[in-house]
């Protein structure tokens, strides 16, 4: 019976993380997807999707790529003589008639440089302007490590009725690699599912998580702690007995993931972010 009520609350964490997603695109497809704009620079040089090849300057011996498609821009193949600036924007959201109050984005990408020219950023729309909340200026992830990074970016403050991103490529008028992007997703990161913990006094903060360190605390024993990742691994059990209690991420992977907490007979559970 124990093992039919961990399967279902692991089924239940894995239908919240579900419902947290806003927005994805894995850029698979070998066409620019619905929605999506792009520039093109002077060059006529653009964004290449469905890409699944070697990313290029990732490495000689241990090179990254992306198995499953993703969309880059290659400014080796472009040559010389010409600066490419170009832009990759999605769709519009209107996350506050959809509610939202807390969102991030997480994006998986690959910055590769030459003599440590070029520059990738990601910006998000405000709902009058344009604001930078990533800049990578060198290679990202190292060569050789046959990896990607992933980054989880809170976007909280820019929440709007028309909200978009985008990824944007300068090769500072140098010749260098260029840039890949693969899996990019808008989550919903709001508190949810703590209404019957409320009333006893309890509260989370930060989230995103600061410092790999999240605080917990309420007015009464918190009895339980188990935080499980998005396939529904517990990765995190702890049994406090205590009106505060921190919990550690230092051990986990960059995403996000669910915590379920326990006073009493009352239980909750909530989404984090760990960047």
């Amino acid at each position: 019976m124990m093992k039919k009520l961990n399967l279902l609350y692991i089924v239940l964490c894995m239908s919240f993380v579900m419902n947290a997603q806003i927005q994805k695109e894995n850029f698979n497809a070998n066409t620019i997807p619905t929605g999506w704009t792009t520039t093109t620079p002077a060059s006529g040089c653009t964004w290449e999707f469905g890409y699944t090849g070697t990313i290029k300057g990732s490495g000689f011996t241990t090179p990254a790529s992306f198995p499953t498609g993703g969309v880059i821009f290659d400014d080796d193949a472009c040559g010389a003589g010409m600066n490419n600036h170009i832009e990759l924007t999605s769709p519009e959201v209107d996350l506050v008639a959809a509610g939202v109050i807390s969102a991030a984005i997480e994006i998986t990408y690959n910055h590769q440089t030459f003599a440590n020219d070029g520059d990738f950023l990601v910006d998000v729309w405000d709902g009058s302007a344009w604001q930078n909340i990533l800049m990578v200026t060198g290679d990202s992830p190292a060569a050789d490590t046959g990896t990607n990074t992933t980054s989880t970016i809170d976007v909280t403050p820019f929440i709007n009725s028309a909200f978009k991103v985008k990824f944007i490529y300068d090769d500072e008028n140098s010749l260098t690699w260029g840039v890949g992007i693969d899996d990019y997703q808008l989550l919903d990161t709001a508190t949810a599912g703590i209404e019957d913990l409320v009333g006893l006094g309890f509260k989370y903060y930060p989230n995103p998580v600061i410092n790999d360190v999240i605080t917990l605390h309420a007015s009464e024993d918190i009895s339980l702690v188990n935080v499980y990742n998005t396939i529904g691994q517990k990765v995190i059990a702890k049994k406090p007995a205590a009106l505060e209690d921190t919990v550690n991420l230092q051990n986990l992977p960059s995403g996000v993931y669910i915590v379920q907490v326990a006073i009493g007979r009352k239980e909750g559970t909530f989404k984090i972010i760990k960047p």
